[in-house]
């Protein structure tokens, strides 16, 4: 194909666009950060509800309230379900049971954003009851979590780095793959997925992973699990988001990128969601720059005494009546 495809296109003007409100913003920040923190929220909770399915509900500003009535920190942007109660939509409380994913939203980000972000993290997946027996809803959150940013604090050229370098300390001190946040997405530099694979085996982990596992008492199972963090960029693309046709494969569209893991999430739990998702996939959306984070759980560490007893029966049918996929979030 001689022009890039047009879904590309639409991506990039938002990405103009959120590149235009934040230079808006911050030329007043100071003056009223308050305010300028608003803004940021509103682009993001306009360009979700723009992107993502019509049924879905956006709101901002609010607490996440569980079955038991703890509550969580305050989020910026929720995603509610198409069967959240009308009546209930702009209570600032907001029923854990009908939210699929719930933001931080900031303006330019900073270091301190990333250790809030995994922090909160785990206290938002408590808040959602794990569904046993299957292989999605046992190692991600019910909740998807991230952080929304127009823009960083550091210089381009060193900013995805420092942003790997932090996802990869928190990373390595989660307890649980659950309690670890799905995304971060800055508008004007790159996409960080959390995606995870439900076995993988053991002769094909690195030996010094192994090495180290065992040191710990861990890595002694025939397969293991895996959580990771992806950093993307599209793939074949032949021009700059906006600035052009040129050659350039080296620039992503983080936005896209969102929405597309955003889709795939909602797949996970409402298989008429993956057609879209598939869609974006085949018109080269998604790429990657690889691995950027990785971490090996033994699997009686990440799963249920019921999926254990389906996995040490070796009973693959189980899973399948369960509606498992031995892939998540590819």
């Amino acid at each position: 194909m001689s022009h890039p495809h047009e879904l590309h296109a639409f991506l990039d003007q938002v990405s103009v666009e959120m590149l235009a409100e934040y230079k808006r913003i911050y030329r007043r920040s100071r003056e009223d950060p308050g305010t300028a923190g608003d803004e940021g929220e509103s682009n993001w909770a306009n360009l979700l509800a723009d992107w993502l399915p019509a049924d879905i509900h956006v709101a901002t500003k609010g607490r996440i309230l569980a079955a038991d009535g703890s509550a969580s920190p305050q989020v910026d942007v929720v995603l509610l379900a198409g069967d959240y109660p009308r009546k209930l939509r702009e209570k600032k409380l907001y029923l854990a049971g009908g939210v699929l994913a719930a933001f931080e939203c900031k303006n330019t980000l900073r270091k301190g954003h990333i250790a809030k972000l995994f922090s909160n993290a785990k206290e938002i997946a408590k808040l959602g009851v794990r569904k046993e027996g299957n292989f999605y809803s046992e190692t991600f959150s019910p909740i998807v979590y991230g952080l929304l940013a127009h823009s960083h604090e550091w210089s381009s050229c060193h900013a995805a780095s420092i942003i790997d370098k932090e996802v990869r300390r928190f990373h390595s001190e989660a307890m649980h793959p659950r309690d670890l946040p799905a995304v971060i997405c800055v508008s004007d530099l790159h996409a960080w997925e959390h995606m995870y694979d439900p076995l993988t085996p053991r002769d094909i982990v690195p030996s010094t992973e192994i090495e180290y596992l065992e040191s710990i008492g861990l890595g002694k199972w025939s397969y293991l699990t895996r959580s990771y963090f992806m950093r993307w960029k599209p793939l074949g693309r032949d021009y700059v988001p906006g600035e052009g046709p040129q050659i350039s494969k080296e620039r992503p569209n983080p936005i896209g990128e969102l929405v597309l893991y955003m889709l795939r999430h909602m797949a996970c739990k409402n298989f008429d969601r993956a057609g879209l998702a598939s869609y974006y996939q085949r018109a080269g959306l998604s790429g990657g720059v690889g691995n950027i984070s990785t971490k090996y759980w033994d699997p009686p560490d990440v799963y249920s005494e019921l999926m254990m007893s389906i996995l040490k029966s070796d009973d693959w049918s189980q899973l399948e009546r369960l509606g498992n996929k031995i892939g998540i979030l590819p």
